[in-house]
């Protein structure tokens, strides 16, 4: 059996796939259980803040780097070879926003409210479009292939 060979451009290495994933999954989780459990007072979820609030960081802080890792090549390819750049575009400017805002949480104190709100709304965007970004890479990778092909 003959194997085509793929075309993939911007494509992580699996450890690096793997791992951004994985970290961005513990922050999301972590994010959405401080919110329904801390902010919407939902005690079912039996979760204590201060705890959720350390995985988050750490998660938060792990996914930074990851989130530069692939600035100089997964990131720059795709930009280079004009693919999936709305989703792409839009990740790097929510992930951007994120960290200011999870900055002034942090270390500020006088726009917490604002900030504390805007961490929010980015986040659970973020939580939508991460997915939706992989998705239509992985779609815009088949579509690249097919052309390839013929």
């Amino acid at each position: 059996m003959l194997y085509k060979k793929r075309s993939r451009v911007a494509h992580l290495p699996l450890w690096q796939s793997i791992s951004t994933h994985l970290i961005f999954i513990i922050c999301a989780i972590s994010g959405v259980l401080y919110l329904l459990a801390h902010e919407f007072e939902i005690k079912a979820l039996n979760v204590e803040n201060h705890s959720i609030l350390v995985v988050h960081g750490f998660a938060a802080y792990f996914f930074v780097l990851l989130f530069g890792a692939v600035m100089p090549t997964h990131i720059k390819a795709g930009w280079k070879n004009k693919r999936n750049r709305i989703s792409g575009g839009l990740m790097v400017a929510l992930m951007a926003l994120l960290l200011v805002s999870g900055l002034f949480l942090y270390y500020g104190d006088v726009s917490r409210d604002a900030a504390l709100w805007v961490h929010w709304v980015i986040g659970c965007g973020l939580v939508l479009l991460f997915p939706l970004h992989f998705i239509r890479g992985r779609r815009a990778n088949y579509i690249a292939l097919k052309h390839m092909h013929k």
